[in-house]
C-alpha cells in the first residue's frame, strides 16, 4: 500500500509539475504561437510577403525564460522582408510573476522604392472561444486580455464562426459571441516602408497571471517590448 500510495503522490507532482510547465511556456506555430495551456492560437500574415521557405521549424516549445530569433520570416518578389522574434519570461507583478509571451516583428525594405503591405494579426480558436472582443488595440477573451498591442492599427474585424459574414470596415471596438466557441478576429494594420526603412510592431500576451490578477492594458503598455526581450536574454543565459 505504501508502494501504491507513494506512486500515487509522484504522479500527482509530475502532473503539477507538467501543468506548471505548460503554462509558463509558448507553442511556436508557422507564422505565430499558442501560449500554454490556452484556448487560442495567435498568427500573422501579410498581404504582399509569402512566408520564406524553411524559415521555420515548428511546432515547438518555447519555455520560460527564452527566445526565437528568428521564429519565422517573410519575404516579397521585390526584396522586402519580415521577421517574427519571439521571447517567454516572468515579468514581477506585484508580490508573484506573470509569465508573458512577447511577439516583435521586425519589417526591412532594403530597396529604393516604398513597400506597402496590409498586416493581419488573427486570434482563431484553439479549442474554443465562445466571447472575444476587441477595444484599444487589445484582445480579449470573455473580458480578459489576451493580446496588447504596442502600435496602434487600423482596427478589428470579428466573427462569430468561420463562415460568418465579417464587416467590411475594421472596427476600433467589437465583441462577438459564440455558443459553439467559434469567435476569431484579425487586427489590421496598413503599412508603408519608405526606400530603406525598417518598422517593429510588438505585442504582449499574458500566458500566466499570478492568483488570477488581471492588470489593466496600461501595465502591459508600461512594458517597452525591447525591454522585455533583453531581460528574457538575460534570464535565459543565466538559468
Amino acid at each position: 500500500m505504501r508502494g501504491i500510495f507513494a506512486a500515487g503522490l509522484f504522479l500527482f507532482g509530475a502532473l503539477i509539475a507538467c501543468g506548471q510547465q505548460l503554462h509558463d511556456s509558448v507553442t511556436l506555430l508557422d507564422g505565430g504561437f499558442a501560449p500554454g495551456g490556452s484556448n487560442f492560437r495567435v498568427t500573422f500574415g501579410f498581404s504582399d510577403l509569402a512566408m520564406a521557405p524553411g524559415s521555420a521549424k515548428n511546432p515547438r516549445e518555447l519555455a520560460a525564460p527564452g527566445t526565437a530569433s528568428p521564429a519565422c520570416e517573410w519575404s516579397s518578389a521585390h526584396g522586402a522582408t519580415a521577421r517574427l522574434e519571439m521571447c517567454c519570461l516572468k515579468q514581477p507583478m506585484g508580490l508573484d510573476d506573470a509569465t508573458l509571451a512577447v511577439a516583435r516583428l521586425l519589417l526591412i525594405n532594403p530597396t529604393d522604392r516604398p513597400f506597402k503591405t496590409t498586416l493581419a494579426v488573427a486570434v482563431s480558436p484553439q479549442g474554443a472561444i465562445h466571447a472575444l472582443a476587441f477595444e484599444k488595440h487589445a484582445f480579449f477573451i470573455d473580458g480578459r486580455a489576451v493580446l496588447v498591442a504596442d502600435t496602434p492599427s487600423r482596427g478589428a474585424v470579428l466573427a462569430a464562426s468561420p463562415f460568418e459574414p465579417r464587416p467590411l470596415t475594421p472596427q476600433d471596438q467589437a465583441h462577438v459571441e459564440s455558443a459553439k466557441g467559434e469567435c476569431r478576429g484579425e487586427m489590421l494594420y496598413d503599412l508603408v516602408l519608405m526606400p530603406g526603412q525598417t518598422q517593429t510592431l510588438g505585442f504582449i500576451c499574458p500566458v500566466r497571471l499570478p492568483g488570477g490578477k488581471e492588470p489593466d492594458l496600461d501595465f502591459f503598455r508600461g512594458l517597452p517590448v525591447e525591454d522585455l526581450f533583453t531581460t528574457a536574454k538575460k534570464d535565459a543565459a543565466a538559468r
